[in-house]
């Protein structure tokens, strides 16, 4: 699956839908590979039906702006660029007010997969590796 984005944009806005304890809701989070964990606000956890006083736990985050420790929950499903991770781990943590989003699709998002940024025609794909790939590992 391509997606279109915006490459004058001061950062990659990328569709992502999360499942909750209650909730299924489309958001707008931003490609951050800086973040080691995806993040979402934690006003927007609670939308989907998440207790904020009941974390899995927490975990130390880093991402461009610093490194915080941050309360950890686990998300049904988390879909973005064609790909689905099922019981997802996500931090809820507030954002910098300059970020117009709703979270962060961090590192973790992306591990084992195939990540194609084209920034001349503004598209970016997300796929598993080829099968023949394996005999690099």
């Amino acid at each position: 699956m391509i997606v279109a984005f915006d490459p004058t944009a001061r950062s990659v806005r990328i569709p992502v839908v999360v499942v909750g304890p209650r909730k299924r809701h489309d958001f707008v989070f931003i490609l951050d590979l800086g973040a080691t964990l995806t993040c979402i606000r934690p006003d927007l956890l609670r939308l989907l039906g998440y207790d904020l006083n009941r974390p899995i736990g927490r975990k130390r985050i880093r991402s461009a702006t610093g490194s915080v420790v941050a309360p950890i929950y686990r998300a049904t499903s988390l879909a973005s660029l064609g790909q689905v991770q099922a019981n997802f781990s996500v931090a809820g943590q507030d954002l910098p007010l300059t970020v117009e989003a709703d979270g962060l699709l961090g590192l973790d998002f992306f591990r084992g997969l195939v990540l194609h940024l084209d920034f001349a025609r503004g598209q970016i794909a997300l796929r598993p590796p080829h099968p023949r790939w394996q005999f690099w590992r």
